[in-house]
């Protein structure tokens, strides 16, 4: 009996052993090959592309990298969206055909990847050789997939990727909208002007602290509010790219102006001019640029503060108490 209970237990220990190995070992390491294998461009490198060519219908954008640059020829060389860029990029290494829907050509209709229908994705190197040819079809059955083919092939995929919110800007601009590019650690003087007034505020360097100058005096000021300010305008970005002629946008005479001075003295100012007709948004620029953007109000509103905002109320306190004293 012992004997009999001794090999049943060894028996289903061994059992066990053999489940957590499949389990936790042989299943994985299947998943990780299948998916390998799945990708659809398996040798695409990023670095190796020059060119981008995004085409629909009539529309045909085009993305060129000069000097290690990415800018949009489309639109007159302006400055490509990093982070729009940094996407597709990636989409495309990790792009897999999770599901195939169709090996039928006739089925491109339905799923919009006729030529066209479907959004055609092309990354070319330096000699024009295709590293990457696919088109994008219409949305799948949840939001964060996408129907495509591979060029060339009459397979449909499914993908779980929202492909179309990626590289479809049909709509939008693959320009930068990034107004400003800076770190907000780097902010060390603001001038806020708004018609005749002017809010001057320095960063004590060595107290990490901002203060609000007027005259010889100092103030202490809301470190978190001025720091937050720095943040907006270190990475502000435009909500579109107005076509007006400049004598409409009330630039030539600003309403408002930021000057922000940053590590090393160099310096960038906000201008900020009319409202741009039957909406919430002000047409603004640099003022170093040419390129007409617009910020909505709650924009303008994070950054021009009023003195009462961004004063110390706390130490303006204690100072009173102690002059009664």
């Amino acid at each position: 009996m012992r004997q009999r209970v001794w090999i049943s237990g060894s028996l289903l220990i061994l059992a066990i052993l053999a489940i957590l190995i499949y389990e936790k070992v042989i299943l994985p390491q299947a998943e990780k090959r299948k998916e390998k294998t799945a990708i659809v461009f398996p040798d695409f490198n990023p670095e190796q592309v020059v060119r981008i060519e995004l085409s629909r219908k009539n529309q045909k954008d085009v993305l060129v990298k000069k000097d290690s640059k990415w800018l949009v020829e489309t639109e007159a060389n302006y400055p490509a969206d990093p982070e729009a860029l940094e996407k597709i990029f990636n989409d495309t290494k990790e792009l897999t055909c999770a599901q195939v829907i169709s090996t039928s050509k006739k089925q491109w209709v339905r799923f919009e990847l006729t030529p066209e229908k479907a959004l055609e994705v092309k990354f070319l190197d330096k000699d024009s050789k295709p590293l990457a040819h696919f088109y994008i079809g219409k949305r799948g059955p949840t939001y964060s997939s996408s129907y495509f083919r591979k060029a060339e092939d009459e397979k449909i995929c499914l993908a779980y990727k929202n492909l179309i919110s990626s590289f479809d800007k049909t709509n939008d601009t693959w320009r930068d909208k990034a107004i400003f590019r800076f770190s907000p650690e780097e902010c060390q003087k603001l001038e806020l002007k708004e018609g005749d007034s002017v809010l001057m505020l320095e960063k004590d360097l060595q107290k990490n602290e901002w203060y609000i100058l007027e005259g010889e005096e100092k103030y202490p000021a809301k470190n978190w509010a001025v720091d937050g300010i720095c943040q907006t305008l270190s990475n502000l970005k435009t909500q579109d790219f107005p076509q007006v002629a400049f004598k409409k946008t009330g630039l030539t005479k600003p309403d408002k102006q930021a000057v922000i001075t940053l590590a090393g003295g160099r310096n960038l100012t906000l201008l900020v001019g009319r409202e741009v007709p039957d909406t919430s948004r002000y047409y603004v620029k640099r003022a170093d640029q040419e390129t007409i953007f617009s910020l909505s109000e709650w924009q303008i509103n994070s950054i021009f503060k009023k003195k009462k905002d961004l004063r110390q109320e706390e130490k303006k306190k204690e100072e009173k108490s102690e002059g009664k004293e």
